[in-house]
C-alpha cells in the first residue's frame, strides 16, 4: 500500500497526516474528539486499494501541536484546517472527492460542507448530532471535574462505561492506553473542547445544513447513547439530498463495532444514486 507521511503547517497549528493508496477518489476522514489517526486502521484496510484516504490528528490530537495562542480550538478554526489539509493533499487530479466525519467529526464536516459546498461531490455524517443530549452533557460534566482535580486518566473507563460498551475488548485498551499517554496540554486541550461543546448550543444555529447540497449520509447506531434520534433525523431532513440511516445492533461507534458498516459507507460514495432501501440491503 502507498502511504505518504506529512507536515501541515497552518496557522497556530502544526498538522501530521498521512494518505493511503493513490486512486483517483479520495476519501478525507474527520475523527472523533481525541481519536488519532491509528482509530482509521479498519477504514483504511478496507478502501485503500480503491480510494485515497487522507487521515490526519486534528488540533489537540494526537501527535498535532498547538503553537501559540489558546488551548481551545474553535469550529472555524478546524474548518479551516481541513481546508488547507484538502489543498496540502488534493494537488493531484482526483475525479471524485468524499468527506467521512465521526461524531465530532461529523460536525466539522458538516461545518466544512457548508462553508465549502464545491468542494467535496459525497458527505457521511456518522453518529451526528448537532447539540448535546442528557447523557451526553452528564459526561461533559465528568470529564471537566475529572482534568480539574487531576483524575483524567479515569476519564477513558468511564467514556467506554457510557457510550462504548460495544466496541471490542483490544479497542478498549487502546483507548485507556491513549489516554494514559496524554500530556497535560491535550487534557487542556480536551477541557476546553469540552466546554465550548455545551457552550456551542444547537449546531442548526451556527450551520445552515440547507446550504449542504451534494449527497450526505447520516448514519446513527441503534444503541447511541449520546446522540439524540429525534434531533438527528430532524437535522438529516434539512439537508436537501440528506438521507438518514439507522443501524441496528451497534452504538456510537458503529464501524468500529461491526466492520460490515464500512460496506454501507463504501455503497454510497460508490453507486451514483444509492436510496436507503439499496443501503439497508447490505445490514
Amino acid at each position: 500500500m502507498k502511504k505518504v507521511s506529512g507536515e501541515l503547517l497552518y496557522n497556530r497549528f502544526n498538522i501530521p497526516y498521512r494518505v493511503y493508496g493513490d486512486a483517483s477518489k479520495v476519501i478525507v476522514c474527520l475523527s472523533g474528539a481525541k481519536q488519532t489517526m491509528s482509530a482509521w486502521r479498519s477504514f483504511v484496510s478496507h478502501f485503500h486499494k480503491e480510494f485515497r484516504v487522507v487521515v490526519f490528528d486534528m488540533p489537540g490530537q494526537g501527535r498535532s501541536q498547538i503553537l501559540s495562542g489558546a488551548a481551545g480550538v474553535t469550529l472555524d478554526e478546524q474548518v479551516e484546517v481541513v481546508n488547507q489539509l484538502v489543498k496540502e493533499t488534493m494537488s493531484e487530479a482526483v475525479d471524485e472527492k468524499f468527506i467521512f466525519g465521526g461524531s465530532w467529526g461529523s460536525i466539522v464536516a458538516a461545518a466544512y460542507a457548508e462553508k465549502y459546498p464545491d468542494v467535496f461531490d459525497k458527505v457521511i455524517l456518522a453518529s451526528f448530532g448537532t447539540k448535546p443530549n442528557v447523557v451526553l452533557n452528564s459526561i461533559i460534566d465528568q470529564v471537566q471535574e475529572m482534568i480539574s482535580e487531576g483524575c483524567a486518566k479515569n476519564i477513558a473507563p468511564m467514556m467506554i462505561e457510557k457510550f462504548g460498551q460495544y466496541i471490542p475488548e483490544i479497542l478498549k485498551r487502546q483507548i485507556i492506553s491513549q489516554f494514559d499517554n496524554m500530556s497535560e496540554a491535550q487534557f487542556q486541550s480536551f477541557y476546553e473542547h469540552s466546554v465550548f461543546v455545551t457552550q456551542m448550543g444547537d449546531l442548526k444555529d451556527l450551520v445552515d445544513l440547507s446550504k449542504i447540497c451534494v449527497p450526505t449520509l447520516v448514519v446513527m447506531g441503534q444503541y447511541d447513547t449520546i446522540m439524540d434520534l429525534f434531533d438527528t433525523k430532524k437535522s438529516t431532513q434539512i439537508i436537501p439530498k440528506g438521507e438518514f440511516l439507522l443501524v441496528k445492533g451497534v452504538g456510537h461507534f458503529l464501524h468500529w463495532e461491526k466492520e460490515f458498516i464500512l460496506s454501507i459507507y463504501e455503497s454510497f460514495f460508490q453507486q451514483e444514486e444509492c436510496g436507503i432501501a439499496s443501503l439497508e440491503a447490505i445490514i
